[in-house]
């Protein structure tokens, strides 16, 4: 009995490791982990990975390799998205700058957590491939049917078209914000610039205006792109203009809007659509407060029209059963913005149920001069039903860009 302490001593004193037994050391390997990479699964089992990210992180995951390039623009992945209800609302912007011909457009990206610097929300803007069919393109409407963009009507080449008509075209261009790929769309039966209308209703959208003046009160004043056929159809004017009104300073621009399962169109006067019949009718006399979208900055999110009052420097909402616009409470820590369009210009989209409000500041030093742009994203909450608060999650300076950047255009798509 003596001996086997012994043995036990005389190991410890050694500085030799006791003798183990075999079994136990093969037991003991077999137990360790075992490493595996990303890269080596398989693409259906690497799909459904990706399909859980955020979308604001896949341009920096496309530069991981080509497979992974690959993966993230296939038509696979964004089912898999849409299976796991994992589509989200996307921003893209689009800048325009009076003396350059090319198109500029971008799309809010993030920065994983361990390179973002102390301060900042990691958000900015990633700058996206365009044709150079698309140049120059100085003025266009926008609208977003699903992950597609359309780009409907604005500048046209200078070769094409004399000085006063540059402005106008009827090619309407389509950006797969999957992709990031550019596709032609069948043409307009209008020109038309930036002052067109474009609201999707009803699985067509519906373009008014942005033409020559003479067009004001013709029949083609208004179309629609039906997106099943692939087709423009003619739409009944609704003759929301006064033509022989004296001091018009306005223009004739118009503004659309779509909610509650109707189309609304605002000008001197306003008018809603029944499509069922194809006929235009007057605007309740109780909702002449919605005129206020043919002034201000808006968006309908889950179906509630919001608005940016620049002179009071609040957010409103329409309440359709009461007819008024609500202040939106709770909204705390944004900057005073410039109620001068001309100094300060306020863009605001639908981001998947919250607002995405943007605006430029310019900043001149004696060493610097150029133009930012600023995001903010805000949660909105109902309250006791007649109550909406809104809460600021985080703003930033998300774009540093040439301060002869004359103005951007915002759209927000389901990727």
């Amino acid at each position: 009995m003596s001996s086997k302490p012994k043995s036990r001593s005389s190991a410890a004193t050694s500085g030799k490791d006791p003798p183990r037994d075999k079994k136990m050391k093969k037991s003991s390997l077999a137990t360790e982990p075992t490493s595996i990479s990303i890269l080596s699964l398989p693409d259906d089992l690497l799909i459904n990975c990706l399909a859980r990210v955020s979308r604001l992180y896949y341009h920096f995951l496309s530069r991981v390799s080509k497979r992974f390039r690959s993966i993230i623009a296939s038509p696979e992945l964004y089912a898999t998205r849409s299976r796991l209800n994992r589509t989200e609302k996307c921003i893209y912007l689009y800048l325009r700058f009076p003396f350059d011909p090319k198109t500029y457009w971008l799309t809010l990206s993030g920065l994983p957590s361990r390179n973002v610097a102390n301060g900042s929300s990691g958000y900015y803007m990633e700058q996206i491939p365009c044709p150079n069919y698309l140049r120059p393109a100085q003025s266009s409407t926008l609208v977003s049917v699903g992950s597609d963009i359309y780009k409907i009507g604005g500048a046209n080449h200078l070769h094409e078209c004399k000085i006063w008509k540059r402005n106008y075209c009827v090619s309407v261009s389509v950006l797969d914000c999957r992709t990031h790929t550019w596709r032609q769309a069948p043409s307009m039966g209008m020109a038309r610039n930036a002052n067109a209308t474009a609201t999707l209703f009803d699985g067509k959208i519906y373009v008014a205006g942005g033409c020559d003046e003479e067009y004001v009160s013709k029949p083609n004043w208004i179309e629609a792109f039906d997106l099943e056929t692939q087709t423009w159809v003619p739409v009944t004017n609704p003759r929301i203009f006064r033509l022989y009104e004296e001091d018009r300073v306005k223009g004739f621009e118009a503004k659309s809007v779509s909610l509650e399962g109707k189309l609304y169109i605002f000008g001197d006067e306003a008018a809603v659509y029944n499509p069922e019949e194809g006929k235009w009718s007057e605007l309740g006399r109780e909702m002449y407060g919605m005129f206020r979208v043919e002034r201000g900055c808006h968006c309908v999110i889950d179906d509630v029209l919001f608005l940016w009052d620049r002179y009071k420097r609040v957010f409103k909402w329409y309440d359709s059963k009461s007819y008024l616009w609500k202040d939106l409470i709770g909204v705390e820590g944004l900057p005073e913005l410039s109620p001068d369009p001309q100094v300060c210009q306020v863009e605001m989209v639908d981001l998947g149920g919250k607002i995405g409000f943007l605006w430029d500041q310019y900043l001149y030093t004696a060493t610097n001069q150029e133009c930012r742009v600023w995001c903010a994203e805000i949660a909105l909450e109902r309250r006791d039903g007649d109550e909406m608060w809104g809460k600021v999650e985080w703003f930033d300076s998300v774009l540093r860009t040439h301060q002869s950047c004359s103005s951007f255009h915002v759209v927000s798509a389901s990727v």
